[in-house]
């Protein structure tokens, strides 16, 4: 490829099967039409791997890779990228890390590694630089990640390695298992820790000495790094995102009647004051941030029974309220399991939440659950639950399948209760009182996933925006996700726009990283680009648009019942009426050829006619 700055133009490509560990080139064009991170990992996972794999098979690969600005000052972009075909929903599973990893893999000299194949044993990768071994790791399998990666860097002799490894959830292949860095940074969601598992891979440890070559001239690059920290010390998200993280909103959607109750049978939690920001404040600590950022989201909380990192917005929905969970120390101490055993936080609660409901409406009976009383609010039962789960004990080892393939396996109509879209958990806001987040959780192409298109941020804070009407909301649900995914492939922080960022500024920084010529139009067609890609996996691997873009019953059948959101339904129809008219899509939610044929991806269209 072209060299351009913030690159190595090279991927790492290393095969478990074989031990083969090879360089190669970094393909021409994908810069200039994907970036990097997400862009580039979901096109070649579209053109290196065959359509109907089982995602926990050998033939399945994950890729770990940067994007152009990671490693460089400019603040909020060390964000690492893990993909592969996902075993929880057999889309694209791309997830997201912050701390230290990211830059230290770009330190290597490596753009990304692409790892093959299964290893007959237990073994973790080593890349020092241009120095690639695999190590023999049968000594760290059944070990969490905390022991894990303490055990390595020991072993080392260096604490300054960075480790990305599995718990027993990850061995395990629990379909939600996750990767996870430094004990607080996790890349969750969609069990990328699963398909380490099945490759028998324990851990990637990296630790580089290169720097990065950029295209601009020093003082253009610190006038950049300026610019950024006069806007975000202007901006007051900044502040309230230091003192409080992601949790600053817990308490607001709960006064909007949408926080997510006892598995969205409400949107209103009467006890949320244990559990919000105020709550966890009271027992902070020192704050702590990812590598190069100013904005230290992060926080050490000490409590009577348990001292860990603060649980985010999501977290406290998923193990907090979707539960009845209303211990702040015990929805802490359920975080500091999951983040030590390697699972997601989000599905782990979703899940856990279906189990509760069954049980409530006695389709699930202690004879089913192993003597276990799976009452509303019941912390021993959920940490309990979360341990089962891991270790595939047990009723553990049905959910550890996630909610949907759980239903499947339980039957007796309880399908109805878990609350998914393709498979993968609805996250913390009930898409009943916020109308442009629910068209999201049910076009985005990963499953539902408040992160493919946050339009939160807008329906919350911006004057003029009703997060209760239908009007506009297919405009918006597209462009943020198109935002997001150029934003996941440079890569920059998802919250980057609420620190404020502009598309203006984040071109600028990306022409003067890598010397491309970037501007906000092309920065969305890149979006756009990468979302009908997504798109078209989604198609070859089975899903059928509109038939597949769907909510639980729940959501357009029930109306929220309490707080300032009651009464709310979800017009899915309507919303999806507008969202595939403003993509360009035919009513049945398939990328016609006129739009593939703008954006480069017309050889692909036979996808969409063998989809119809």
């Amino acid at each position: 490829m072209t060299r351009y700055g913030g690159y190595y133009g090279k991927l790492l490509r290393v095969n478990l099967t074989t031990g083969k560990i090879k360089e190669e080139s970094l393909p021409e064009g994908l810069a200039e039409n994907y970036i990097g991170g997400r862009g580039i990992s979901s096109k070649l996972l579209m053109d290196e791997i065959e359509a109907g794999i089982d995602p926990l098979g050998s033939e399945n690969k994950i890729i770990f890779i940067t994007g152009p600005l990671t490693g460089t000052v400019v603040p909020t972009t060390s964000r690492l990228c893990i993909s592969a075909k996902s075993p929880l929903t057999n889309l694209i599973g791309c997830g997201f890390s912050g701390g230290y990893f990211g830059p230290e893999l770009k330190f290597c000299g490596w753009d990304g590694i692409v790892i093959e194949g299964k290893s007959d044993k237990p073994v973790y990768i080593k890349v020092n630089d241009d120095k690639v071994q695999i190590e023999d790791a049968t000594h760290l399998w059944g070990k969490d990640t905390f022991e894990t990666e303490d055990v390595i860097k020991k072993e080392l002799g260096d604490k300054r390695v960075q480790v990305a490894c599995i718990g027993q959830a990850g061995e395990n292949q629990v379909r939600f298992a996750c990767v996870v860095h430094d004990g607080h940074f996790l890349v969750g969601r969609r069990g990328m820790g699963a398909v380490m598992g099945s490759k028998n891979l324990k851990a990637l440890v990296v630790k580089g000495t290169k720097g990065i070559h950029v295209a601009s001239s020093p003082d253009k690059i610190w006038q950049v790094y300026d610019e950024i920290l006069d806007i975000m010390a202007k901006n007051p998200v900044v502040e309230i995102f230091h003192d409080h993280g992601t949790a600053s909103s817990v308490a607001l959607v709960n006064e909007l009647g949408f926080m997510p109750t006892r598995n969205f049978q409400s949107g209103f939690f009467e006890k949320i004051s244990t559990v919000d920001e105020k709550a966890y404040f009271e027992l902070s600590l020192k704050p702590f941030s990812c590598w190069g950022c100013p904005v230290y989201c992060r926080r050490y909380l000490k409590g009577k029974k348990v001292t860990f990192s603060r649980p985010e917005h999501q977290t406290t929905f998923a193990l907090g309220s979707l539960l009845e969970n209303a211990d702040t120390e015990e929805v802490i101490r359920a975080n500091l399991l999951c983040n030590r055993l390697g699972l997601d936080s989000i599905s782990t609660g979703g899940t856990i939440a279906f189990a509760m409901e069954c049980y409530q409406r006695k389709i699930l009976s202690q004879k089913d659950t192993d003597g276990l009383a799976l009452t509303w609010g019941n912390s021993q039962v959920i940490n309990e639950l979360i341990e089962m789960i891991a270790l595939r004990k047990g009723f553990g080892d049905i959910l550890a399948e996630g909610s949907l393939r759980a239903a499947q396996k339980i039957g007796r109509d309880s399908e109805k209760y878990a609350m998914q879209v393709k498979g993968l958990e609805v996250p913390g806001y009930d898409p009943r009182g916020a109308k442009g987040i629910g068209l999201n959780y049910a076009t985005a192409p990963r499953g539902a996933d408040h992160n493919d298109g946050w339009t939160i941020a807008e329906e919350l804070y911006v004057e003029g925006v009703d997060r209760l009407t239908l009007e506009g909301k297919g405009k918006l649900t597209m462009e943020i996700q198109d935002k997001s995914k150029a934003i996941d492939s440079a890569i920059f922080c998802m919250f980057a726009l609420d620190f404020g960022y502009t598309l203006d500024f984040i071109s600028t920084s990306i022409t003067a990283i890598t010397g491309m010529k970037m501007s906000p139009e092309k920065i969305l067609k890149i979006g756009e680009r990468i979302s009908n890609l997504e798109r078209l996996f989604a198609l070859r691997e089975g899903y059928r648009g509109k038939k597949d873009d769907t909510m639980p019953s729940r959501f357009i059948q029930e109306e929220l019942p309490l707080g300032a959101s009651k009464g709310q339904r979800l017009d899915l129809e309507t919303l999806l009426r507008d969202y595939y008219r403003q993509r360009g899509w035919d009513e049945k939610g398939f990328p016609t050829e006129r739009k593939l044929k703008e954006l480069g991806l017309e050889s692909y269209f036979y996808l969409v006619k063998s989809g119809r």
